[in-house]
């Protein structure tokens, strides 16, 4: 079943010795106005029903990382629906949503993993869980390419709300605050991505 396998994030620090907090991620976030090409994508795809994870993750989520991935398009590359085999048989192995890594324009997926973004339809307990999974998978598989980072972000979301968790020295935080305004949403991913071009 691979990260799917995951439906709390208790099992998966529990599995792997690890270890999660709820805190405050982020302060005094600078909200982002969405480009008119966003905000005219999102408002047509308000006009088709958003019924399933791959109708909300084409036309919500995707076009939101796109927007972003553009802006960062000189130090970042994002990645959609790539596989990340680290260890089937502790159910770290399956696709991921989506992932920035710190390179620009590349065709093909390097270390170091630095951000995850799980969607999930309805079950964000889940979706944590199954990027919390993820986020450790990315740990250990830039650990053994030898191009670690100091922390991995992971977001999980059902195209309205969104929250996020960081994975630093084997704990994932969990922040308490749910995003679901679009301007602090890109205000957040600004935020995230600028921490790794300092």
């Amino acid at each position: 079943m691979g990260y799917s396998k995951y439906k709390k994030i208790k099992k998966v620090a529990e599995k792997f010795n690890l270890d999660a907090q709820n805190t405050v991620l982020f302060q005094d976030i600078a909200p982002c106005l969405p480009s008119a090409w966003l905000a005219d994508t999102l408002k047509k795809a308000s006009i088709m029903p958003l019924t399933n994870e791959k109708t909300k993750s084409e036309r919500i989520i995707s076009p939101i990382l796109l927007e972003i991935a553009e802006f960062y398009a000189s130090g970042f590359t994002l990645f959609s629906g790539e596989e990340l085999e680290v260890n089937a048989e502790q159910d770290l192995a399956g696709e991921c949503d989506f992932f920035f890594i710190p390179y620009p324009n590349k065709p093909y997926l390097v270390s170091p993993i630095i951000t995850l973004v799980e969607a999930k339809n309805e079950d964000m307990e889940a979706g944590k869980a199954q990027c919390a999974a993820q986020m450790y998978g990315a740990y250990l598989n830039n650990e053994a390419e030898g191009r670690q980072v100091p922390f991995i972000y992971g977001c999980t979301t059902d195209s309205i709300e969104w929250q996020f968790m960081r994975f630093e020295n084997g704990i994932f935080y969990i922040d308490k605050k749910t995003y679901t305004h679009l301007p602090e949403i890109l205000g957040v991913w600004h935020h995230i991505l600028n921490l790794y071009l300092n």
